[in-house]
């Protein structure tokens, strides 16, 4: 094994050890309509409100999410690991199919929120560049909506979807 593939193996180990938040991304304009499942979703700042995404560069999503520009982060409870699993291609729906499983409604900016998640944190990319294997865009938010019922999150630790209840 070459010192590469074992400090790979290791990273993805170790980061598998850090239990995350899971999110499903949308994106619906000129480019198209398109989900992902993601869990490297990180806060930068307050002000202006910024969140930070890393995204495999292979990812089918990559050149939508760049010519539309605007998006939406939905922050999953824990009754929707399907919703999770669906987007994050582990069933059979294509991508079309996948939106036509769940209840969805649109932001200010035309952005689609999956209904019953824990947030929706809509946005415009502001930058982005590449780092390594993946993409890592800067999203400026302007739109929040937190869902007052406050229901358990899904969380992603050790390659396996789990309730934080």
């Amino acid at each position: 094994m070459t010192q590469t593939h074992t400090l790979k193996s290791a990273f993805r180990d170790a980061m598998a050890s850090c239990a995350a938040g899971v999110h499903v991304i949308t994106t619906d304009g000129a480019a198209g309509r398109y989900g992902i499942t993601m869990t490297a979703v990180t806060s930068v700042t307050d002000t202006p409100p910024t969140i930070m995404l890393c995204i495999n560069s292979e990812a089918a999503i990559i050149p939508i999410l760049s010519a539309n520009r605007d998006l939406c982060i939905n922050t999953l409870s824990d009754g929707q690991q399907d919703i999770a699993e669906h987007f994050a291609g582990m069933t059979n729906l294509s991508p079309e199919e996948r939106f036509e499983y769940h209840i969805w409604h649109r932001g200010q900016t035309g952005q689609l929120e999956v209904e019953g998640a824990l947030a929706h944190l809509h946005g415009s990319i502001v930058s982005h560049s590449q780092v390594g294997t993946h993409y890592v865009f800067f999203v400026e938010l302007n739109e929040i909506k937190v869902n007052e019922a406050h229901p358990p999150a899904l969380l992603y630790f050790r390659r396996r979807f789990r309730s934080l209840d």
